[in-house]
């Protein structure tokens, strides 16, 4: 978001004092969380009175809410697949994305659940947007293997049974839900490009019934570090 600003060029200065504002209660949610987030806290960071916030925003929930949907939208949404992207290719890079920001976010990630659990408003966007990016991942299936679409609702169900393994793994390794989980990937998966690989591996079994050919030439930094993983991608699906 910070970048994002400084390339904005000029602005109006209610639209940078808005800015600051957005920008200081990001950098907030993502140390102390939502809860502990203090109006007060926020004003500091950004320099500014709170009658100044709140000719911007109703409350802090507003505030969140508003900056929670942006964070949401860039971390479901994700950049158009190359266009000789293989079907591994594209899992990978959509699965290493999600690792990525994930584990640069873990303190935003954690108020996605919080809000989505204390704002039943908020959890309904958070389901449609998760909804879209499933619909995406079995159009992308689909387009693949035109055949696969007397089967859509299946394929479909599927992508959303692989996304809730991926969202539970996330809660457990970057929301602080700490678990076997976590010492099995740093045993197993221990950077972000080796776990990427180890899940989309899962997910090309799933989808596609056999081992992606083409996996070690997608990630050939993962020698070393996922060397754990090695045994599981070399047996094939049954």
């Amino acid at each position: 978001m910070a970048a994002q600003q400084r390339e904005a060029g000029p602005r109006k200065k209610g639209e940078r004092t808005r800015d600051r504002i957005r920008l200081a209660a990001v950098e907030l949610l993502n140390e102390v969380g939502y809860r502990q987030m203090k109006v007060a806290d926020v004003c500091d960071r950004a320099g500014i009175t709170p009658p100044v916030l709140y000719l911007y925003f109703d409350n802090k929930l507003a505030l969140t809410t508003d900056v929670l949907r942006e964070f949401l939208h860039r971390f479901i949404t994700a950049p158009a697949e190359g266009s000789g992207a293989t079907a591994y290719q594209a899992i990978y890079q959509a699965n290493h994305r999600w690792v990525a920001l994930a584990r640069a976010n873990a303190g935003l990630m954690r108020c996605l659940l919080e809000l989505s659990g204390d704002e039943p408003a908020f959890a309904r966007l958070f389901t449609a947007a998760s909804d879209d990016w499933y619909r995406r991942i079995t159009d992308s299936v689909v387009r693949r293997f035109p055949a696969a679409g007397r089967d859509r609702p299946a394929i479909e169900l599927s992508v959303h049974a692989l996304g809730g393994m991926i969202d539970d793994l996330t809660r457990k390794l970057f929301a602080g839900m700490p678990s076997e989980a976590t010492r099995l990937v740093a045993t197993v998966a221990p950077t972000d490009e080796a776990l990427a690989h180890f899940l989309s591996v899962l997910w090309y079994r799933a989808l596609y019934g056999s081992d992606p050919p083409d996996a070690d030439a997608v990630a050939p930094r993962l020698a070393a570090a996922a060397a754990g993983a090695q045994p599981t991608r070399a047996r094939r699906s049954r």
